[in-house]
C-alpha cells in the first residue's frame, strides 16, 4: 500500500515554512532577553521637556552624559544632559559616575508642578541601565 505524501511536507516546501518560523522565534528570544529594545529610538531631552505629556505613560530612551548626582542612604537621582538639555533621572538600580555616557530607558513623569514651573523626570525601567 502506497501512502501519498503531503506536498506541504515535501523537502522544499517544509524549508519555506520552517525558516521564517525559526527566524521569528530567534528574534523574539533575543528581544525578550534584552533589557532594552535594540530598535528603540533615542529621544532628545529638549523634546521631552517641551512636551512631557506627549511622553507620559510611554517608555522613552535618552542618551547623554551624567553631569551630577545626589545619593542619600541609597536613594537619589542624577542629572543626564545631551546637546539639547538636561533632565533628572531616578535610576532603577545603579548610579553612573559623573562624566559617564549612559543610555537610559524609562517613563516620563512630572514630579511636581507649582504655578507655571514643573520638574519633569525620568523614572528608569527596572532591569536597565
Amino acid at each position: 500500500m502506497k501512502i501519498a505524501r503531503n506536498t506541504l511536507l515535501s523537502g522544499a516546501k517544509i524549508d519555506s515554512y520552517i525558516m521564517p518560523i525559526c527566524i521569528f522565534l530567534t528574534v523574539s528570544v533575543v528581544l525578550i532577553s534584552c533589557s532594552q529594545n535594540p530598535f528603540s529610538v533615542t529621544i532628545k531631552i529638549s523634546d521631552i521637556l517641551a512636551s512631557p505629556s506627549k511622553y507620559g505613560e510611554k517608555s522613552v530612551t535618552v542618551k547623554g552624559k551624567v553631569t551630577e548626582s545626589f545619593i542619600l542612604l541609597g536613594n537619589g537621582y542624577f542629572m543626564l544632559a545631551d546637546s539639547t538639555g538636561a533632565i533628572a533621572v531616578f535610576p532603577a538600580k545603579t548610579y553612573p559616575k559623573t562624566g559617564e555616557e549612559v543610555t537610559i530607558t524609562g517613563h516620563v513623569e512630572n514630579a511636581f508642578v507649582i504655578g507655571d514651573k514643573s520638574l519633569t523626570v525620568i523614572i528608569e525601567n527596572t532591569g536597565g541601565k
